[in-house]
């Protein structure tokens, strides 16, 4: 065979293996750059709504825990919950199950309603645990843990057990 054509073709596979390599490693960027938008709308989000239904959580924490609490109380928490999480649902990731198991507690107390009811100790340590794992999640899907390890928070801080129970669930993964 003609050293010509054989230098030819060894250039012309060299040619095309580069152009294939250079349009596989040109896809795999394109992709990572649309992952990484897309995360960082998506973190926007949910930072936004996160806020909303922590300020909520938040002042519904310090009711509870100021005085005893009546069922028309926990109606309005419920109802209000109920929107914030049908509006921001489709954000959440780890918080969709602590938020589901929040709404099956309050739905459970809600049904077996009395007249002139009024929420036990035991019923607000349930749902103030419920409300502390909802918080927790939705810490650690903003990556508040990322910067502060669980474990580091545990030994620094003095936390309600419920916290701590969070934590260390959410720690293992």
């Amino acid at each position: 065979m003609n050293t010509e054509l054989v230098v030819a073709l060894i250039s012309l596979v060299g040619v095309i293996i580069s152009v294939t390599l250079s349009c596989i490693i040109s896809n795999k960027i394109n992709l990572l750059k649309i992952h990484n938008e897309f995360s960082r709308k998506l973190y926007s989000k949910r930072l936004i709504a996160y806020l909303e239904i922590y300020e909520l959580i938040s002042g519904f924490v310090k009711i509870i825990k100021r005085k005893v609490i009546s069922y028309d109380e926990l109606i309005d928490f419920y109802d209000k919950y109920s929107t914030k999480d049908s509006k921001f649902g489709l954000l959440f990731s780890y918080t969709v199950y602590s938020s589901s198991r929040l709404i099956e507690e309050i739905e459970e107390i809600i049904s077996n309603k009395k007249t002139n009811y009024t929420i036990s100790n035991d019923l607000k340590e349930n749902i103030l645990k419920r409300l502390g794992v909802v918080e927790l999640s939705m810490k650690f899907e903003l990556g508040v843990f990322t910067y502060t390890n669980p474990a580091i928070i545990m030994k620094k801080f003095n936390l309600p057990k419920i916290y701590r129970e969070a934590l260390v669930s959410m720690s293992k993964g």
